[in-house]
């Protein structure tokens, strides 16, 4: 029976295990992508609010020479204070303090170009205009902005009358600090990897057992597995119940054929008997 069940239903059982394991496989690698995609912002938000720390003290310095009615070109100690701030963490390869319009006024360091890529340069300016229109175009103090290849995190500076006077600027190349992330985002993908094949090893023997009942009536109803020699005792109760009750039907339909040719023929030898006397009078 079992081999006859599957038999049967082979393709029911392939189609609809391949249709399962299909919307499974698209909701854990959807799933994977929304948390790779949000453990990203959320390492770039960690690092940029590790980066505002040094911004703030750059800052603070800025503002009080602003206080002195020093503008930031005229501070003589602001590029000392870059290239202390920038060499306190090794992880920012840029500082940047620009005027209110984007001017440079003073840089601490620089990107490390790459000489085997001829669009590098290109691609590093429009980095820098993205950063630009983000920092200046929004109305938070504080900015991130992931460009892919590198972190922007910028910080405005207001003077004392609340004007924008500028901003800073902070880079960090983005593998830096998805170094660590990175591992994480594997350890995250195995586990999907084995969340999806402990599933589809279970949901074979699952559907084929949901289904066996169905396969068991449909033997039953078949009327070739009847009339076969299978030996009726190996069906399931509900089975032979269901066998008990098609043959009690049959008999009871054989049992109606029969009376109800034995009545047209009795009311046809009635018929050809009365017609018979009927000739016979008008004689």
């Amino acid at each position: 029976m079992t081999s006859l069940n599957w038999i049967v239903f082979r393709d029911v059982y392939f189609k609809i295990v391949l249709s399962i394991i299909a919307v499974i496989a698209a909701m854990l690698l959807l799933q994977n992508s929304l948390n790779n995609l949000k453990l990203r912002a959320l390492v770039a938000e960690a690092t940029s609010s590790k980066l505002q720390i040094t911004a703030s003290t750059i800052e603070s310095a800025i503002v009080r020479a602003e206080g002195l009615g020093l503008a930031m070109d005229e501070m003589a100690g602001l590029q000392n204070l870059l290239d202390r701030e920038r060499a306190r963490d090794a992880g920012i390869v840029e500082i940047e303090v620009v005027s209110a319009i984007g001017v440079p006024v003073a840089t601490s360091g620089s990107i490390l170009r790459d000489s085997a890529d001829p669009n590098y340069e290109e691609r590093l300016d429009k980095e820098r205009e993205q950063a630009l229109r983000r920092i200046f175009g929004t109305l938070d103090k504080t900015t991130v902005f992931d460009a892919g290849l590198h972190l922007y995190t910028g910080r405005i500076i207001y003077n004392s009358s609340n004007a924008v006077m500028g901003a800073i600027i902070l880079i960090t190349p983005t593998e830096l600090y998805m170094r660590g992330a990175n591992k994480s985002l594997d350890l995250m993908t195995n586990a999907y990897l084995i969340i999806f094949v402990s599933i589809a090893i279970l949901l074979i023997p699952f559907i084929i057992l949901q289904f066996s009942g169905v396969g068991q009536v449909y033997r039953a109803l078949d009327p070739g597995a009847i009339t076969t020699k299978q030996n009726p005792e190996y069906l399931p109760n509900s089975a032979k119940n269901i066998m008990v009750a098609v043959n009690a039907g049959q008999e009871a339909y054989t049992g109606v054929i029969a009376e109800l040719d034995q009545i047209v023929t009795t009311e046809s030898g009635s018929k050809r008997a009365l017609k018979s006397a009927k000739t016979g009078e008008a004689s």
